[in-house]
């Protein structure tokens, strides 16, 4: 199942860890195998994992490889074999055999249009440290979900409401 949540200080402003590992631990039902975190200036990124798919290199957050960009995930990419041939072929360059770093190429690639490239079920976070840009993205059902809330100089996301609240 996987959750994902994240604090997005528009101020710049260093998000709060401890903040971040509670609103982590309200999603721990949605992935028991792993925890991961990122926190810069401006951003704070968690993320819970039920290892499906590469169980050895998939942990999250995962990072492009000048570490510029990173990403947390939630869901599958089904055509993400497909997008990562066609990713190599434009010279990316892959650490794992995760759907989630076909997220990242594939906006290196393509921008924000990326997410009409992907075929499946997702909700993704991808932060792009060169310009400071926070991209959420899900799913055009919204099989998997995310909440998110703008309070003052925060937004706030996660997986679940309980995340955020």
């Amino acid at each position: 199942m996987c959750g994902i949540c994240g604090i997005y200080n528009k101020g710049g402003y260093h998000a709060d860890k401890n903040v971040l590992v509670e609103m982590n631990g309200a999603l721990s039902h949605r992935g028991p195998d792993d925890e991961g975190y990122y926190i810069d200036e401006g951003i704070g990124l968690g993320h819970r994992r039920l290892s499906i798919i590469d169980l050895h290199t998939g942990r999250q957050p995962i990072f492009n490889e000048d570490n510029t960009i990173v990403v947390v995930f939630n869901g599958e990419i089904y055509n993400y074999g497909k997008l990562k041939n066609e990713l190599e072929a434009n010279g990316h360059r892959f650490n794992t055999k995760t759907d989630t770093e076909v997220i990242i190429h594939g906006y290196e690639q393509w921008g924000f249009d990326c997410v009409n490239r992907f075929r499946g079920m997702f909700a993704f976070a991808v932060w792009d440290k060169r310009c400071k840009t926070l991209f959420l993205a899900r799913d055009r059902l919204g099989i998997k979900p995310l909440y998110y809330s703008d309070v003052g100089d925060r937004l706030i996301f996660a997986s679940e409401i309980k995340g955020i609240i």
